[in-house]
């Protein structure tokens, strides 16, 4: 439509500064009407990356613990991690639960796909949910990585007492209990 007014807010300007091969950050000026200024804005784009939720035949899913500097402390998350290029997320979720648990699956199913911070970060996370994993032979845990197995009551008392505190990870947790794809303890 010719002579529209434009929408707002709106972004009216946008710089992005490269700081890494994983990192860039944007600054954006956003204005909330014809006569506002703007405010300037930042926000961290990332890599998309993959999460995934598997169970073993008897019920154990696999946990990693790692140090993380951002938070400056080891955490307890599912495996996943970084998509490489264009490999698709399903084949990077697979990749990664191999690379950090040790586990291969016969077929992984989608869970959820979300901004993991909409706040601060553009990029999404896909996740996934894996039944009947099973370890793979003569594997080699990834360098800085340690893989634990824990079972479904096990799960949800990390979560409850904070040790499994990662938000995403929680956001899959809860997702897999409503879709029914993984049972609550009793």
């Amino acid at each position: 439509m010719a002579g529209a007014e434009p929408i707002f807010p709106r972004i009216a300007s946008s710089r992005t500064t490269r700081l890494s091969n994983w990192v860039t950050l944007v600054e954006n000026r956003v204005v909330a009407s014809p006569h506002d200024e703007g405010a300037i804005y930042h926000s961290i784009d990332t890599m998309d990356y993959v999460s995934v939720l598997a169970l073993t035949a008897d019920l154990r899913i696999p946990l990693v613990r790692q140090f993380r500097p951002a938070v400056r402390r080891v955490t307890l998350e599912f495996p996943g991690g970084m998509r490489d290029g264009d490999e698709a997320p399903e084949a990077s979720a697979i990749r990664e639960l191999a690379e950090e648990a040790g586990l291969a699956v016969p077929s992984i199913q989608p869970l959820v796909t979300f901004i993991p911070e909409s706040g601060r970060m553009g990029n999404r996370m896909w996740t996934f949910f894996a039944r009947d994993a099973a370890p793979i032979p003569d594997w080699r845990p990834e360098t800085g990585v340690e893989h634990m197995m824990v079972g479904v009551a096990e799960l949800f008392a990390h979560a409850l007492d904070g040790s499994f505190d990662h938000a995403p990870h929680l956001a899959m947790l809860g997702m897999a209990v409503i879709r029914g794809w993984l049972p609550r303890p009793a």
